[in-house]
């Protein structure tokens, strides 16, 4: 393999290193909009990456299903709310 193509391989795992590393954000709802684009480009683009979160995505709804259905009090859920919004 040449020079070039080690350097474009050695890319492309930094890319699957960086967007696997924060699939658990983008699986809830926590990266801005910009790097939610960019992860659903890579995941899109990286077979292997996508296995991964399907593999992510199920095991959080199998959680998701796992939990009781207690809701926060409205004003808490309004206070995080809030919270996302301004650190977004």
């Amino acid at each position: 393999m040449s020079a070039m193509g080690m350097s474009q391989e050695h890319d492309e795992m930094d890319e699957c290193v960086q967007a696997l590393a924060r699939v658990h954000a983008f699986l809830h709802d926590e990266l801005v909009e910009a790097d939610a684009d960019a992860i659903r480009i890579h995941l899109h683009a990286c077979e292997r990456c996508m296995e991964n979160f399907e593999i992510e995505s199920t095991i959080t709804e199998m959680i998701v299903r796992s939990q009781p259905v207690d809701k926060a009090p409205a004003t808490l859920a309004a206070r995080i709310q809030t919270m996302r919004i301004t650190r977004r």
